[in-house]
């Protein structure tokens, strides 16, 4: 048999523009001395790790067990 060759047009995809962010510009700053900084404080904090824990109701062997029926 004989091949047909078939051409498939493709549409073309839509152009999408990305979103625009901040611009940013660098410049010299207007004084070239040494800046002072601040020194870092001598306590620091960081956050505090919160971890789950686990809580197990307390039962006994007098409770009924919990039976469900379908």
């Amino acid at each position: 048999m004989a091949k047909k060759n078939k051409k498939v047009e493709v549409a073309p995809a839509p152009v999408v523009e990305a979103p625009k962010g901040p611009t940013i510009v660098y410049r010299s700053l207007p004084n070239p001395a040494p800046v002072a900084i601040s020194a870092p404080t001598p306590i620091m904090q960081i956050n505090p790790i919160v971890q789950p824990i686990a809580l197990v109701p307390y039962g006994t062997m007098n409770q009924p067990i919990l039976q469900v029926e379908e």
